[in-house]
């Protein structure tokens, strides 16, 4: 257990700036206790000892909903490796990286819910009205070949 001493001046001019100090630090800490004390002097304040522990930092791991290639199906897997392909030729037609036409994570999340019209596309993260307007029918058809 650690513990943090806090002036809270009394004087209007420094009391709200005071409490904002110690309710930041606050945020920042397991608060477990505080024992408080009035001092009066010159200057009137509060003396407040906060006892803490510090917040244990969560480890980075990628969220549950995140979907990953190693998360694919086989004839998923393939339907992802075609949209990149396309990807890749459409990035050298367009002199731009692949990144700006489609992110890998906007690809797989294509692969796992098979949008069947712009609309559909348009719900995945990632796929605005220019992506939907400047590739939506291209992805649309690599996803849904039958339909063509």
């Amino acid at each position: 257990m650690k513990v943090n001493v806090f002036t809270i001046r009394l004087l209007s001019e420094k009391f709200v700036s005071d409490q904002k100090f110690l309710n930041d630090f606050l945020e920042t800490v397991e608060f477990i206790k505080s024992d408080v004390h009035l001092v009066e002097g010159e200057v009137n304040y509060w003396s407040v000892l906060i006892h803490f522990e510090e917040k244990k930092r969560a480890t980075k791991e990628p969220p549950k909903w995140e979907i990953r290639e190693e998360d694919l199906r086989p004839a998923q897997f393939d339907l992802y490796i075609e949209l990149k392909k396309w990807r890749t030729q459409k990035s050298v037609d367009d002199n731009v990286p692949s990144f700006m036409i489609c992110h890998n994570s906007e690809l797989l999340n294509v692969v796992v819910k098979q949008p069947k019209t712009l609309s559909d596309l348009r719900k995945i993260k990632g796929f605005g009205e220019l992506k939907v307007e400047n590739h939506g029918e291209e992805i649309l058809a690599i996803v849904n070949p039958s339909d063509n």
